[in-house]
């Protein structure tokens, strides 16, 4: 059967690309995700200019994948990109573990029948393995840049090991140069790819040097050399150069043309060396001017930058901001190894001094208070950064994963699932791990050379970067995408494994039927169960919610509408929407986090969106450097804003007054400016002024005491808009904005769907604003739930709270109907609000199911509110038992352990007493958060029981009583007993 290696290896390389090309096709969305596929999206098809540090190889490649595409193809097509380029990947896998395998055992026309079973099953088991990994599929399946990067590694790997092959070979540089374009060409998607330099190196190394240490570090010495030759000197610091040449020379040397002379420089020396047959030279001058010729595709950024499209982040069409673009200068710096820490007895980070190796440098209050819990930066590195952001990770993709809520563990399948209706809740029961490391025990035994340029792919891709990231606590998000490179190296091992245990087998039976039978156990126990496993969580094929949610917030807007949006979860999705499916152009998006940067400020106030004009912003460009210098002081004080209700009724009344007015040339024949967007009341009904407490966010307090408050830009902004624009234009903000974000401005909010609008009238609502049933149910009417009903459609943790906010605007609206007497309409929006998004099995949010079902019974609909609450009860009393089992245990324990401490305080033992009070504090702690779950699911039994009451099952309901009753003993308050008993409960929850 293996008579032909080479076309043997062919058709089961094929097989690899095939499978998980099949595999990725299947489950891939149709459309946007959430996060950063959006904007990718959005960008690659208009060419455009996407977030620091830019990806214009991967725009080049999906426009071209794009370009002929009708609107709704768009998205599909430019996702492809990422399902064909993992599925590449997935076959080099094969073929690295294939030449690998060849480094030590020879070609395989002189292997025996087990070895080549060995070689060629273990290699596709590893493919395939690592085709199914949880983090590897994720970006599979969706526009990101991880998955193409990883096609550049996977190649740059397995040329390295051709180039390995060939080296005695004449010409053999060839693979070499080849190598340093795709690194080039590869900067222009990821620098994740430039790390696979440290494993050529040592390829290198290895195949034209014997092992010594001292050319070893001197190998190692030039590899680092490169790598920073190539960042940051090459991607940074040559615009830098360029940019500070033209200013010492007053212009007389722009950057363009020193970049030129730069360029003709490095083909001097291609010459100069080629000439004087200076061979190593001439070879290093080829492959640098090779990685520039990639690296040129960055040219795109400023070239579209100048044509200033919709999308055009940090606007980096200057020598100066194309600089402050690649250095990522819009997120802040980041120190790696030296720079300010967080000082212990302070519990504030240094302004005065530095030390090497900070890892605990944010200012954030919210990091500041995680810091305190870690004993040392170096306990934050190895518990958080290393424990939790990368090993927790590595565990997700080769043990099994707990669940997708974030932060969650890792399980084997061992031991009880935590969460057992989640569908990422994934079990691989050490099988993975086992065979990796099994596998780079044998790889090191058999050829340790080879294994270590494995092991030093491994460790950059992982470890290093972590140092690099040095990332701060409470991610918004999970970063294992960043590690993909890592497990990547240990699939290798993974395949490696197989072929090991083969061999092993071989020694005690040399029969091929064992062979393959080894091979096909692998198979079913590795990729085919975690393949299984993992299908459901990362089927994307029916999603469709980033999309309908950006066209839900999209249609809760007026014509003409500016929106404040959150950031990238909120905006990149209205991006998508408006660049590639033309929805809402009409509407100018306002991403309040870049709403802090200078660049941004300017080009709302200064260009046109489509049909959007520039926003109303009174700010001059010395007062925008100003402003976004820095957060700044603000005093606790009512803002007041006039309303000009002569000009707005001249305004709304007619077509030119409205242009006129908003700043727009008459004769603009845009359609959306055909009329003036009133606030669908008299003008007559508004408010003289709008007059509002603006307290600020609270910074803390100082040395007297007194609490200091500050300003973010952002904030100024939105007050600057709210004054210049009088009025003119409808003003939104999204009802994911946070409430600090907000201004203190709920009691001017209109809740129109998903966005509130600021209307200058006082309604005198609460938090969520008021409802104009008529105008809310307008805009609902044009919602669009594609999929959302469907059951076997997987949403994750992120599409789940967001789904939350849905049911709150339909309970909100249905009890305005209420409170106006219509129980009848009240009912229909609920029943309406539960049929486009109902409740899923694999939702862990039991209190807002009970609230709902609480609405339910409160407008009649008692049958449905039974059922919605019985769902959870079982599940609820018997969380309630284990609950205040867990708590008297932990009682026990504690009251225990005082007597310990007392006894040994009474005997003066001062070490027992230090290490008996760090016990007894973190059982305080523990026994705290289970009384707090007590409580809380207490509270939840009552709504049940309330929800029985309502629909007359008296008996139910008191039963339910006396069994919570039962459980929690006398000293807690006991279970409504009666009808109104429970009523006046429900009353002091604030639900009637």
């Amino acid at each position: 059967m293996f008579s032909n290696h080479k076309t043997t290896n062919k058709y089961l390389a094929l097989l690899a690309f095939i499978a998980s090309l099949v595999i990725y096709t299947l489950t891939m969305a149709p459309t946007a995700s959430f996060w950063d596929s959006g904007e990718f999206i959005a960008v690659a098809h208009g060419l455009q200019v996407n977030h620091p540090p830019g990806a214009p190889f991967y725009s080049l490649v999906g426009r071209i994948f794009s370009m002929f595409m009708p609107a709704g193809y768009v998205a599909i097509s430019i996702n492809f990109i990422s399902a064909l380029s993992s599925a590449l990947t997935v076959m080099f896998l094969y073929l690295i573990t294939v030449r690998l395998v060849r480094e030590w055992k020879g070609h395989p026309d002189k292997m025996d029948a087990m070895n080549k079973i060995g070689m060629y099953g273990g290699a596709l088991v590893g493919a395939l393995t690592f085709a199914v990994t949880d983090t590897f599929w994720f970006s599979a399946v969706e526009a990101e840049v991880y998955a193409m990067s990883m096609f550049f590694t996977s190649i740059v790997v397995w040329l390295a090991l051709k180039w390995a092959e060939n080296h005695d070979k004449p010409y053999n540089e060839k693979w070499l140069v080849l190598i340093a374009y795709l690194f080039g060409l590869a900067i222009g998607v990821h620098l994740l790819n430039v790390l696979a330099l440290f494993f050529v190196a040592l390829i290198i190394y290895f195949k034209v040097r014997d092992f010594e240490w001292k050319s070893f570090l001197v190998m190692g010495g030039i590899a680092v050399v490169s790598f920073f030759v190539i960042y940051p000197f090459t991607i940074q610091n040559i615009p830098s150069i360029a940019n500070g040449v033209g200013d010492a020379t007053y212009g007389l040397i722009g950057p363009i043309t020193f970049l030129i002379l730069f360029m003709m420089g490095v083909a001097y020396a291609i010459y100069y060396t080629h000439k004087n047959r200076m061979r190593m030279a001439n070879i290093v001058a080829i492959c640098y001017a090779m990685i520039l010729i990639g690296f040129s595709s960055y040219s795109v950024i400023m070239i579209r930058s100048i044509a200033d499209p919709p999308i055009d982040e940090n606007d980096p069409e200057t020598a100066e901001a194309f600089i402050s673009y690649l250095k990522r200068e819009q997120y802040g710096a980041t120190p790696i190894l030296k720079g300010n820490f967080y000082d212990e007895s302070t519990g504030q980070i240094t302004r005065e001094e530095e030390k090497l190796f900070p890892r605990r440098y944010s200012p954030a209050p919210n990091h500041l208070e995680q810091y305190g819990q870690y004993t040392s930066d170096w306990d934050f590195f190895w518990n958080y950064q290393v424990n939790h952001m990368y090993v927790r990770y590595f565990n997700w993709n080769f043990i099994g994963r707990e669940a997708d809520i974030q932060d969650a563990g890792w399980r084997s399948g061992f031991e009880e699932a935590q969460y057992p209706e989640n569908k990422a809740n994934n079990a691989y029961f050490f099988i993975p791990f086992i065979l990796g490391l099994f596998g780079m025990i044998y790889h090191f035994n058999s050829d340790w050379k080879r294994a270590l340029a494995i092991l030093a792919l491994f460790i950059v891709t992982g470890l290093a970067i972590i140092v690099f990231l040095n990332q701060t606590p409470e991610q918004p998000r999970e970063r294992d995408y960043a590690y993909v490179g890592s497990f990547f190296a240990f699939s290798i091992w993974i395949g490696l494994g197989v072929t090991g245990l083969v061999e092993m087998i071989k020694g005690f039976a040399d029969k091929k039927v064992l062979g393959y039978a080894a091979i096909g156990v692998c198979l079913l126990a590795s990729p085919v169960w975690m393949g299984y496993q993992n299908w459901d969580d990362h089927d994307r094929s029916n999603r469709y919610v980033a999309p309908d949610y950006a066209r839900n917030l999209l249609e809760s807007t007026a014509p003409n509408s500016i929106l404040f949006t959150n950031g990238d979860n909120d905006t990149f999705p209205l991006w998508y929407l408006q660049e590639v499916e033309g929805v809402r152009t009409d509407v100018r998006i306002v991403c309040l986090s870049l709403l802090n940067t200078d660049w941004y400020i300017k080009q709302l106030r200064d260009q046109w969106s489509h049909e959007s004009a520039p926003l109303p912003i009174s700010l001059s460009d010395e007062e925008v450097e100003r402003v976004t210098s820095g957060i700044t002081q603000w005093q606790p004080k009512t803002v007041e804003i006039p309303v000009d209700k002569e000009m707005l009724r001249n305004a709304f009344s007619d077509d030119r007054n409205y242009k006129e007015s908003i700043g727009v040339k008459p004769d603009t024949s845009l359609p959306i400016l055909q009329k003036g967007i009133d606030f669908e009341m008299p003008v007559d009904s508004l408010d003289e002024v709008v007059s509002w407490r603006l307290n600020g966010r609270l910074y803390g307090e100082d040395p007297q005491g007194n609490r200091v408050y500050y300003m973010q830009v952002q904030d100024r902004l939105i007050l600057d808009i709210l004054r210049t624009n009088n009025w003119l234009r409808p003003v939104y903000f999204a009802n994911t904005v946070s409430q600090q974000s907000q201004l203190n401005l709920q009691g001017y909010f209109r809740n129109e769907g998903k966005a509130y609008r600021v209307v200058p009238k006082d309604f005198g609502a609460g938090r969520d604003g008021y409802i104009d049933t008529d105008i809310f149910t307008d805009r609902l009417e044009n919602f669009q739930f594609r999929e959302w009903d469907n059951p076997d459609v997987y949403f994750d943790e992120n599409i789940r709270r967001m789904l939350t906010n849905y049911r709150f605007n339909f309970m909100a609206l249905a009890m305005k109907y209420y409170e106006e007497g219509k129980a009848d309409s009240a009912g229909f929006w609920l029943k309406w609000g539960e049929d486009k998004v109902p409740f899923r099995p694999d939702e862990n949010n039991e209190n807002l199911k009970l609230l709902y079902s609480v609405r339910y019974a409160q407008v009649g609909l008692t049958e449905d509110a039974v059922r919605l609450a019985g769902s959870t009860e079982q599940e609820l009393v018997d969380r309630l038992n284990n609950n205040l089992t867990r708590f008297t245990e932990i009682e026990n324990e504690f009251n225990q352990l005082n007597s310990e401490f007392e006894s040994a305080r009474s005997r003066g033992n001062i070490s027992q007493q230090r290490d008996l009070r760090s016990q007894l504090n973190q059982l305080s702690s523990q026994a705290q958060q289970y009384i707090t779950q007590v409580r809380t699911t207490r509270q939840s039994l009552t709504l049940i029981q309330y929800t029985y009451f309502q629909a007359d099952l008296t008996d139910q309901a008191v039963a339910l009583g006396e069994e919570v009753d039962g459980i929690m003993g006398e000293q807690f308050p006991p279970m409504p007993a009666t009808k109104e008993e429970s009523e006046n409960e429900i009353d002091r929850y604030g639900l009637n």
